[in-house]
C-alpha cells in the first residue's frame, strides 16, 4: 500500500489530490496522507490474496493493518518498520547485525544514478523474546547506497519485518519486495 500526492490536480480547496495505490488497478483517491490508513482495507476486501505477499510502506506498518492480511486473507506481509513503530523499530535496530553475515547484494545503474543494495535477514522467534511486531518471522536490514550524477553518495539503512519464515523465501525476495514497497504495491507469491 502506497499513497501518492499527484502534483498539479489542485481540487477544490485541496492543493492536490492524493491517492492510495493497492494494486495498480487498484487505486482511490483520499483526502490527505492521513487518511491513509482509515483507507488502507477497502481496495483490498475484493482481492484474493491467498498465498501473495502484500507489501507496506512505513504509513501502513501499523500491528492491525499488518495483522490482517495474514489472519484474514491468508496471505504475507513485508513492512517497513520506521519511527511511527517506535518498539519495534528500537528493537529491530538493536539486534545483533553486526555478526550476520550479508545473504544478498544487487547493483544497478537508471534514471542516472547507481544504487547498491545489501540485505541481511535474521529470523525471529514467535515467542514473546522475538519483535513486538505480529507474525514476524524474518527481520531485514537493508542497506543502500545511492550515486546521482554530479552529486555526493547518500547511505541509508531500511529496516523491515515479513511474515515469511526461511524456507518461504530467498534472501534477495523479501529485499525486492522492500524495494517494491517504495512505490505502488506489489501483490506477488512468495517462492514455493
Amino acid at each position: 500500500m502506497d499513497g501518492k500526492a499527484l502534483s498539479g490536480s489542485a481540487h477544490l480547496q485541496q492543493r492536490h489530490r492524493h491517492l492510495l495505490s493497492a494494486v495498480t488497478p487498484a487505486q482511490r483517491e483520499v483526502g490527505a496522507k492521513t487518511n491513509e490508513t482509515a483507507a488502507f482495507r477497502p481496495p483490498l476486501e475484493p482481492l484474493d490474496l491467498a498465498g501473495t505477499v502484500v507489501t507496506f510502506d512505513a504509513l501502513h506498518s501499523v500491528k492491525d493493518q499488518v495483522r490482517w492480511p495474514v489472519q484474514e486473507k491468508n496471505a504475507h506481509y513485508t513492512a517497513v518498520i520506521k519511527g511511527n513503530q517506535p518498539i519495534a523499530s528500537a528493537q529491530l535496530k538493536a539486534l545483533p547485525w553486526e555478526q550476520v553475515p550479508v545473504a544478498h547484494t544487487a547493483s544497478g545503474t537508471g534514471h542516472g544514478r547507481r544504487e547498491s543494495r545489501s540485505v541481511k535477514t535474521m529470523a525471529i522467534a514467535a515467542n514473546p523474546g522475538g519483535i513486538a511486531f505480529p507474525q514476524t518471522r524474518l527481520a531485514l536490514r537493508i542497506h543502500r547506497r545511492r550515486q546521482e550524477s554530479g552529486k555526493q553518495q547518500t547511505r541509508e539503512t531500511v529496516y523491515a519485518v515479513t511474515s515469511l519464515d526461511t524456507h518461504q523465501t530467498s534472501p534477495a525476495e523479501p529485499g525486492g519486495y522492500v524495494r517494491a514497497g517504495t512505490g505502488p504495491s506489489k501483490l506477488q507469491p512468495p517462492r514455493q
